[in-house]
C-alpha cells in the first residue's frame, strides 16, 4: 500500500494545472491513495493550500439514502452520503452549505458564499432529481459559468456531479426554444421528475436523458480536455466544467441516436425539430 503525504498531494494537484483562485469541486476516494498521512484532513489541506485563500474549494454533499424521500427528511445538517471526505469538509469550522435536498455543496474559500447562497431560489429547471438542484442559481451552474475545474481523485466521470447539469440545461433550453405551447407541453410532460421515484410504475414511463459518462470521459481525453496524474495508488483527473460540459451537450445534440436508444433518442429528435428556428 502506498504512503502519501500532503506534500505529494499538493505536488499532484500542481502538475494537473490547479493554480491559486481556482474554483475547484472534488469528487473522491480517499482509500483510492493507499494511506494518506494525516487522513481526509491532510486531502482538504493540500487542496485548500494549493487554491490559497484566494481560490475557492467545493465538495458535494449529496443525500442518497432513502433519495425518494429526500424533499422530505433535508435538514441542513444531514450528512453527505458521497465519501468520507466530503462529510469531513461539511463539518470543518466555517464551511458553508447550500440549501437543498438532493444536490447541496459545501464551500470555502473566497466564493464560498456566493456558490452557496440562494439554492434553486431562482432560474428553476424540470428535471428527474426535482427542479431546484441544478436551477440557473446553482452552484452547479454558478462553477460552470466561472470557469470553475473538477478534481476526480481515484474515481472515473461517472462521479461527476456536473454530468447532470448538461442534462437540465440541455433539455430545458430546448423546451424554451419551443414555440408550439401543446408540443411543448406534451414534450415536458414526458420527463421524469423527483417525485415520481415514489411511484415506480411512473417512474419507469418517464424519460431522461442519463448520457454515458465514460464515453464521454474516454472523447474527452482523446482530445486532450483532461489532465493527469498519479499520487501513491490514486490517479488523480481534472478538467474544466464548461469545455466538457458544452462538449458533451454538442455531441448529443448532433447525433442523439448515438448516445440513447429509443424512446429518449426520438424525444430528442423531436424536440430538436420543433426549437430549430423556422
Amino acid at each position: 500500500m502506498a504512503v502519501v503525504t500532503k506534500t505529494d498531494i499538493k505536488n499532484a494537484l500542481t502538475e494537473l494545472g490547479i493554480q491559486k483562485g481556482d474554483v475547484m469541486v472534488v469528487h473522491s476516494s480517499l482509500k483510492s491513495f493507499g494511506h494518506v498521512e494525516g487522513g481526509a484532513d491532510a486531502v482538504i489541506d493540500a487542496c485548500l493550500e494549493t487554491l490559497t485563500p484566494s481560490g475557492t474549494l467545493v465538495f458535494p454533499t449529496l443525500i442518497q439514502k432513502d433519495f425518494a424521500y429526500a424533499y422530505d427528511t433535508w435538514h441542513m445538517d444531514k450528512p453527505s452520503d458521497v465519501g468520507y471526505i466530503t462529510e469531513v469538509f461539511r463539518k470543518r469550522e466555517g464551511v458553508l452549505r447550500s440549501d437543498q435536498a438532493t444536490h447541496s455543496v459545501a464551500a470555502a474559500g473566497r466564493l464560498a458564499d456566493f456558490l452557496t447562497r440562494e439554492h434553486g431560489a431562482y432560474g428553476k429547471r424540470i428535471g428527474s432529481f426535482g427542479d431546484t438542484p441544478f436551477a440557473v442559481s446553482s452552484p452547479w451552474q454558478k462553477m460552470y459559468e466561472l470557469g470553475g475545474k473538477v478534481l476526480l481523485i481515484g474515481v472515473d466521470m461517472n462521479k461527476n456531479t456536473c454530468k447532470h447539469l448538461v442534462e437540465y440545461k440541455m433539455l430545458n433550453e430546448l423546451l424554451a426554444r419551443i414555440k408550439d405551447e401543446k408540443l411543448r407541453e406534451e414534450l415536458a410532460g414526458k420527463l421524469k421528475y423527483h417525485a415520481a421515484l415514489k411511484n415506480p410504475e411512473l417512474n419507469a414511463t418517464l424519460l431522461w436523458p442519463y448520457f454515458d459518462t465514460l464515453r464521454l470521459q474516454q472523447i474527452a481525453d482523446e482530445r486532450g480536455l483532461i489532465r493527469k496524474a498519479q499520487c501513491g495508488d490514486a490517479q488523480l483527473l481534472a478538467f474544466d466544467i464548461r469545455t466538457t460540459n458544452d462538449l458533451a451537450e454538442k455531441l448529443i445534440l448532433e447525433n442523439p441516436s448515438d448516445w440513447f436508444k429509443p424512446p429518449m433518442s426520438t424525444w430528442l429528435e423531436d424536440a430538436i425539430k420543433a426549437a430549430a428556428p423556422v
